[in-house]
């Protein structure tokens, strides 16, 4: 095989850890032709340091995948690399947290991994800005269906709302409720048993509130990936797509000011490394 091979997380930067992309999609087949280069690369550390280096650093999230990158051992074709990110750790390791930790550490300081370098990656690809109703009738489809590329979008339109200038496109009709939130970049009045259309909401403001935020409790939490989603419920898909690792979700949760109570419903449900 000839010429480069982008690395999974530089091909798809909007799939996150927990989709079926990796094991059902096409993010399965690219960690399939990923794993045909690695074979045919050269197996010394200078080869493989070169390939990394001309391609962006890596989520934390594949720090194992990384790792195997660096240290192959004759299966380095990705095939366990899937909706995890990396958790397939070398062997001996799987039930060492004290080694993942220390690998990740170190490759943090050779600047092959970044915390939120997913984003980054994304908006290099853009070529403009791709409406959410283009592809999406009502806001609260693109909340549920492409709830991390729509996070990537608002993220995006944020900063260009803060640049000079800014004049948002006339929103269709189906999109009516988020137009105010586009414009002005204020959410206004939350409906917590509205779930995805305050989250879209949100998103158009380009701030996603924590549920603590609006005086929400861990009692308003239904577990629920229906339609009818409650706020948290929704916060909780969002998170699921947004944080690929510690240092990033930590940053949100300080900005957010977490209270105690809420800090074990985080762990379970938003768990990175």
């Amino acid at each position: 095989m000839h010429g480069d091979i982008a690395p999974p997380w530089e091909r798809f930067p909007d799939y996150e850890r927990y989709t079926l992309g990796w094991r059902m999609g096409s993010g399965e087949d690219w960690l399939g032709l990923w794993g045909v280069f690695l074979e045919q690369l050269a197996p010394d550390r200078e080869t493989r340091i070169a390939y990394l280096r001309r391609h962006p650093p890596a989520p934390i999230s594949w720090a194992g995948a990384v790792h195997k990158v660096l240290h192959p051992t004759g299966r380095a074709d990705g095939e366990d690399e899937g909706e995890e990110g990396d958790e397939d750790e070398d062997e001996g390791d799987e039930d060492d947290p004290i080694a993942a930790a220390s690998r990740r550490s170190a490759l943090l300081d050779e600047g092959l991994i970044a915390s939120d370098v997913s984003f980054t990656i994304w908006l290099g690809q853009q070529d403009g800005v791709c409406w959410p109703w283009e592809s999406y009738e009502t806001p609260e489809e693109a909340a549920r269906y492409n709830t991390r590329e729509f996070w990537f979008w608002s993220r995006q339109v944020a900063a260009l709302r803060r640049g000079d200038g800014w004049t948002p496109p006339a929103v269709p009709e189906g999109w009516g409720a988020c137009a105010s939130a586009l414009a002005s970049g204020d959410a206004g009045p939350i409906e917590p048993r509205d779930g995805l259309l305050s989250l879209a909401r949100l998103l158009c403001a380009g701030y996603v509130k924590a549920p603590w935020q609006l005086g929400l409790e861990l009692t308003d939490f239904a577990d629920s990936f229906e339609d009818d989603m409650g706020y948290v419920d929704a916060f909780r898909l969002w998170g699921m797509s947004a944080f690929d690792d510690a240092h990033q979700l930590r940053r949100y949760l300080e900005a957010t000011r977490v209270p105690p109570g809420w800090e074990a419903w985080i762990a379970e449900h938003f768990p990175v490394d």
